[in-house]
């Protein structure tokens, strides 16, 4: 995509980040605004226990609610591109 909008890559390079729970709050504020923003698109698709389930998850009064877990951890992959305009 970036060589058909007229770009040359240079570089590509892909970024693992594994960050373990127990280290703070930011790994739960972290799942909730991710799940959170999946939520609106996921919704039609998911039964209703699944709806209820993640809707627990994200209630920040719930017992069960990501800001209140400590079991929590960080898994994910970014892929960047280093790019210049041909």
């Amino acid at each position: 995509m970036l060589t058909a909008a007229g770009f040359t890559v240079e570089d590509e390079r892909t970024l693992t980040v594994e960050i373990e729970g127990g280290r703070g709050d930011a790994i739960g504020r972290y799942a909730h605004g991710s799940l959170q923003r999946i939520r609106g698109v996921a919704a039609p698709a998911l039964s209703p226990e699944d709806l209820i389930a993640l809707d627990e998850l994200l209630d920040a009064g719930s017992p069960n609610g990501l800001l209140r877990r400590d079991d929590l951890a960080v898994r994910t992959e970014r892929t960047v591109w280093a790019a210049r305009r041909t």
